[in-house]
């Protein structure tokens, strides 16, 4: 045996030894792909293990279970929830599974990627910039959903990632509004049971869309006492975009929590004495919160903008004209498509500007 060969092997870099181990339960070639380029540019070791398959042996540091393969009682605390934007249920999968975190791949690698290079007491980094915009309506029926759908679909459309978030639980859903209430996408039943901390990089890409447009919505099943993550929820999704609006719904006692999560609210009130009234008390109710008006619709009751602003305390960021053929609109899943037009695109732009949010 020549003298090579009985040459011991030279020992492993110190950064080898101490790589992370991670093992994969799927039969899916693309997330097995993604995981793989995931664990080389963090510098963790991948264990494959076919589904309802022996294991490998070794307690790996991290477990990631395809969601299709995921079984109560056979995934350990900590284990990484992964699947693909088109496969459902996969946020109510995780918390029937206890809470487990959940990577959408691929648009989560960036995510997976950092916590594989965590340590302990780390931190992931500063967060992003995005504004938080809430709309509330002094009344009910001022039309508050709608114009929170035209400004998230404004920004979304000058090429700005944004997104539209239902707060306004007793609404039924604002994917109804948008005529798109079959579609496939995020709800906020399916948030309720997650804990812990809440990932822009797992968010965003199960979230529903139409055009450049993402949405959360609330769906039509009866309240069940469980407490929205809106705080979460939002500061993930600043992460994510430059601008997210909030549909926060009529003003009520309930609704000032939500609001002071936003970094300004657009109070929208009717032109007419009783909506101007009621706009003073919702803007008692945002006491510490950056709070503007809007008057919208018909000016019945001879309600300027200086009357509005001196009796509710609030300056008026801008107006919103009025519009016969929303309604109708409404109705017929056109929404959208009637807050493009010129007039009322050139109001929602003007809002947008007022708040610093202008594309």
């Amino acid at each position: 045996m020549s003298t090579a060969a009985r040459r011991p092997a030279p020992p492993l870099p110190a950064a080898a030894a101490r790589a992370r181990t991670v093992r994969l339960v799927s039969d899916d070639a693309g997330l097995h792909s993604t995981v793989e380029r995931v664990c080389a540019a963090a510098g963790a070791v991948l264990l494959a293990d076919p589904p309802g398959g022996p294991a490998t042996g070794t307690i790996a540091d991290m477990d990631l279970v395809d969601v299709r393969h995921a079984v109560r009682g056979r995934v350990r605390p900590g284990t990484v929830l992964v699947g693909r934007p088109e496969d459902p249920g996969i946020w109510d999968r995780a918390a029937d599974l206890g809470g487990c975190a959940v990577a959408v791949l691929p648009d989560a690698a960036g995510w997976l990627a950092d916590l594989l290079t965590a340590r302990p007491g780390g931190t992931t980094g500063p967060g992003g910039a995005g504004r938080v915009l809430g709309v509330l309506g002094a009344v009910g029926g001022a039309g508050t959903s709608t114009l929170a759908c035209w400004l998230a679909d404004r920004a979304a459309h000058a090429e700005r990632p944004a997104v539209l978030v239902d707060a306004d639980r007793a609404g039924c859903g604002i994917d109804v509004l948008l005529g798109l209430e079959e579609q496939d996408g995020l709800r906020w039943p399916d948030l309720l049971r997650i804990g812990g901390t809440v990932h822009a990089e797992q968010l965003w890409p199960a979230l529903a869309r139409t055009g450049r447009l993402r949405w959360l919505s609330w769906d039509r099943s009866l309240p069940d006492g469980a407490t929205a993550p809106y705080a979460a929820v939002l500061e993930a999704l600043r992460r994510a975009a430059a601008l997210v609006v909030v549909d926060l719904g009529r003003a009520g006692p309930g609704t000032a929590d939500t609001a002071a999560l936003c970094d300004e609210v657009l109070v929208l009130t009717p032109r007419t004495v009783r909506g101007v009234l009621a706009a003073r008390w919702a803007a008692g109710l945002l006491t510490g919160t950056t709070a503007r008006l809007v008057p919208a619709g018909l000016n019945v009751a001879d309600v300027d903008d200086a009357l509005a602003a001196a009796t509710t305390g609030l300056a008026v960021a801008g107006s919103l004209r009025f519009s016969g053929a929303v309604p109708d609109a409404a109705e017929t899943g056109r929404l959208l498509e009637a807050g493009r037009s010129r007039r009322l695109a050139r109001d929602v732009a003007g809002l947008l500007g007022a708040v610093g949010a202008a594309p």
